[in-house]
């Protein structure tokens, strides 16, 4: 999967900006609010999903402006495919997608042709933050080894939506409510199940990326475990059961207690057994890349075409030698990555692998001839 044209209209910092990378690795180098993340955070959007900054749709519009567009030329599968998202341009609130020109009813529809994974500072908090940090992540890697998780997960959010209204509302509707969670207990249990084959792949098939420690993952939640122990229709009776069980104290606090929504992800050095949120920054930074660097290889296997990694300041929190160690790995990936820094000489090992482009003014322009703009 590699982006062959990328166009960002009003947003961020962007008024008009078309960039065709020239190579399978670009670092993206500038100073801080240049506008080096806003590249990244426009490439994640064109996945399923609110991007990596997970902002509201206010705040993607230039100053000014009340229009935005990313579209990008995307070579996946061997195909050639135009992708677009931005705002609805006869109102709401709500973002809109395109795919070769035609608008699509669900962002599900695009997972099977665009896929994405990133790394952000933010993220270094990402085993002290909520659990659904850690699901959102996990969810990621997981729709790049199976798009139709992102139809489910999006299903699931309907009927939990569903339910929580009914239960506000008309609580006395039973058979509405029925429904309702038997709507729930079946996508809950897809999108267990595609969560668990990720988790299976990542501990048993995935390689190993030499400087990077090798992690466990494990998926927290007590859907998995009705799954891991009986079937799947055993494991939707029970949840139905649980959902049923609890109306009114789901009612008392807006929310359902019960659901694929209530999964947390772990992450354990398979060396020190030591977990993620018992190390140091400087170990979690590296667990968090030596994953997605794993994952890269095994989607690449097992589907052809890996996600598109996106590395924003990927270098903080890393010693020397893991510094090295991750720019020497990137060259021996087929995946697409973008990474972001804002000094040049910390990638110089990367001169002659990979392409640069200096990020200044509002323009993305290339490195290598810093008055053209690309």
């Amino acid at each position: 999967m590699q982006i062959q044209r990328l166009a960002l209209t009003n947003f961020r910092n962007y008024a008009h900006q078309v960039w065709k990378p020239r190579h399978r690795i670009s670092v993206l180098t500038g100073e801080n609010g240049a506008g080096k993340t806003n590249v990244l955070e426009a490439v994640s959007l064109l996945a399923p999903g609110r991007g990596l900054r997970g902002a509201s749709l206010t705040q993607l519009a230039l100053h000014g402006a009340s229009e935005w567009g990313v579209a990008a030329q995307v070579l996946a599968g061997g195909m050639l495919v135009d992708l677009g998202t931005g705002n609805d341009l006869k109102g709401g609130t709500r973002r809109v997608f395109q795919l070769d020109a035609q608008s699509v009813r669900s962002q599900g529809d695009i997972a099977q042709f665009f896929s994405c994974v990133w790394i952000t500072p933010q993220m270094d908090r990402l085993f002290t933050d909520p659990g659904s940090a850690r699901r959102r992540f996990l969810d990621r890697l997981v729709v790049a080894l199976n798009p139709q998780h992102a139809r489910e997960l999006a299903a699931h959010e309907r009927a939990v939506a569903q339910r929580n209204r009914l239960l506000a509302e008309r609580p006395g509707e039973t058979a509405w409510l029925a429904a309702a969670e038997d709507s729930m207990a079946r996508h809950a249990i897809a999108i267990t199940a595609s969560r668990m084959a990720l988790v299976d792949g990542m501990n048993h098939t995935a390689g190993d990326v030499p400087g990077f420690p090798r992690s466990d993952l494990a998926l927290i939640c007590p859907i998995g475990t009705q799954l891991a122990s009986g079937s799947a229709l055993q494991a939707e009776d029970w949840l139905r059961e649980k959902l049923r069980a609890s109306r009114d104290d789901d009612r008392m606090r807006s929310g359902s207690c019960w659901g694929a929504h209530r999964a947390d992800l772990g992450l354990t050095d398979r060396a020190s057994g030591r977990s993620a949120d018992q190390s140091s920054s400087g170990q979690q930074k590296a667990m968090l890349l030596g994953v997605v660097l794993s994952h890269a290889e095994l989607i690449a296997r097992q589907r052809g075409d890996p996600p598109i990694i996106l590395l924003d300041e990927p270098l903080v929190h890393l010693d020397a030698r893991r510094r090295e160690a991750l720019l020497a790995a990137l060259p021996d990936l087929e995946a697409s990555v973008m990474l972001t820094g804002t000094d040049r000489p910390l990638f110089e090992s990367l001169e002659g692998r990979a392409a640069f482009h200096r990020v200044s003014d509002n323009r993305l322009s290339d490195d290598s001839f810093p008055e053209s703009s690309i």
